[in-house]
């Protein structure tokens, strides 16, 4: 197997094995259709038009990533619902949890790609009937001592701490394979290692995960006491957690576009070509990825290679075509300290003066390679490989490109990183992994 197609494939995977859920739910539900009680398909009703209401409002987690907290909430809650007010069965069965889930979800999805807010995206959808599925079978399934957990919690009605515990025990395993599906989901669509993105995700959404198992579990226990009613209630808090996730990534997306606009300053004032500090800082993030850089420094190495070449603005002319690899090593260094020291005023940029400054550092094995960061030696190739094939994308220009970078490899350009490089130039088809062995790097 290709490396390559190893990702679609586990996506693909997801798919099929959520569908084969879905199958089996649906034969589930209507064998068991009988047993719910009429106040079982009141609360059934409720939950399903907040899962709708979830899937319509959306928070967006550090701008890259959509996370669902009512909606999840409502879904994990369900199927720890198993009696209301005085007692009363609701007699859901695993599979009509599903399905209803799986129908309130597609049917929020829809309404959302119908008024343009987002995207029907199937991979979502089977994440959730996964997620649901395993806390439904976890709650209403797997026998303990002989007995299904949701049985046993009925013997435990004087002490409610077991049973709250026994509920969040049951969430938090669900939200596991949730954050885990989104992980596939993000290295699937980033070629990143599937490892450090479930680092990233649980960094990222983890606190927000937390309070949705949380809320689930206080939902299943009010309900039992209050009814449908509880539902609504008990999620005002995350409600209001929510609006605060939302204004804070309205915020990174501002300081995301504030950084673009001025990375465009020397494009704009002809020191660079247009389009150089994108295609540096979109190589940079490949190259990252796949060397398996956390999220807040793939971050941090995006917004160092949109803003690597603004000591440019201080040259009385231009570079031709914007080119610091044709440069003296004295003029690459002193461009960039002056571009550091810009950043370095700004206290929101000064963390990215280090590795801007340390862009003109050649690499060297041994003692000083140990003391050059890993984001400087990456930004370092990605300028120059940009800068030799002055985004031009054909196969014979990036060959030369790199035959070029290996001429001082191992003493500008650090070994590792270009050999990150031709991995990602391989994927994206700029050449052939028989060039890549050709050049022997």
């Amino acid at each position: 197997m290709k490396p390559g197609r190893a990702w679609p494939r586990r996506s693909q995977a997801v798919v099929y094995t959520a569908a084969a859920a879905v199958l089996v739910a649906l034969v589930d539900a209507i064998l068991n259709l009988g047993e719910i009680s009429d106040v079982g398909w009141g609360i059934a009703l409720v939950y399903a038009v907040t899962i709708v209401v979830g899937e319509l409002w959306r928070v967006s987690v550090l701008g890259t990533r959509d996370f669902t907290p009512i909606a999840i909430a409502a879904s994990l809650a369900m199927p720890m619902t198993t009696t209301s007010p005085g007692g009363l069965a609701t007699g859901y069965s695993a599979g009509f949890v599903v399905v209803v889930v799986v129908v309130a979800t597609v049917v929020g999805d829809l309404v959302r790609q119908w008024m343009s807010i987002g995207a029907f995206v199937l991979g979502q959808v089977a994440s959730r009937v996964l997620v649901v599925a395993l806390a439904a079978v976890l709650y209403l399934v797997v026998p303990l001592d002989g007995r299904p957990l949701a049985e046993l919690v009925h013997d435990w009605s004087d002490i409610m701490w077991l049973t709250a515990l026994a509920m969040l025990a049951v969430a938090l395993v669900a939200m596991g394979l949730q954050l885990l599906l989104m992980a596939l989901r993000h290295s699937t669509s980033t070629h990143a290692l599937l490892w450090q993105s479930l680092v990233d995700e649980v960094g990222a959404v983890g606190p927000l995960a937390l309070a949705t198992t949380s809320s689930a579990t206080v939902i299943a226990l009010a309900v039992h006491a209050l009814g449908p009613v509880a539902i609504p209630l008990f999620l005002a808090p995350l409600l209001l957690l929510q609006l605060a996730v939302s204004r804070q990534s309205l915020v990174r997306d501002a300081q995301r576009q504030t950084i673009r606009s001025l990375s465009r300053l020397t494009d704009q004032g002809g020191f660079t070509t247009s389009g150089h500090g994108d295609r540096v800082a979109h190589l940079s993030l490949a190259i990252g990825r796949d060397l398996g850089l956390a999220e807040r420094d793939l971050v941090d190495l995006e917004y160092a290679a949109l803003l690597h070449d603004l000591g440019q603005v201080s040259l009385r002319r231009p570079i031709p075509g914007g080119a610091t690899t044709a440069i003296s090593p004295l003029d690459q260094r002193r461009i960039a300290h002056t571009g550091a020291s810009i950043l370095a005023r700004t206290a929101e940029l000064s963390r990215l003066s280090l590795v801007v400054s340390g862009q003109a550092t050649p690499y060297r094995h041994g003692r000083e390679a140990q003391d050059l960061a890993l984001a400087c030696r990456i930004l370092k190739v990605s300028n120059a490989f940009d800068d030799l094939t002055a985004g031009r994308v054909k196969r014979p220009v990036s060959l030369q490109a790199l035959e070029r970078i290996r001429l001082n490899l191992g003493y500008e350009y650090d070994p590792l990183v270009v050999r990150s490089l031709c991995r990602v130039l391989v994927r994206d088809g700029r050449v052939t992994p028989a060039e890549v062995v050709g050049l022997d790097i």
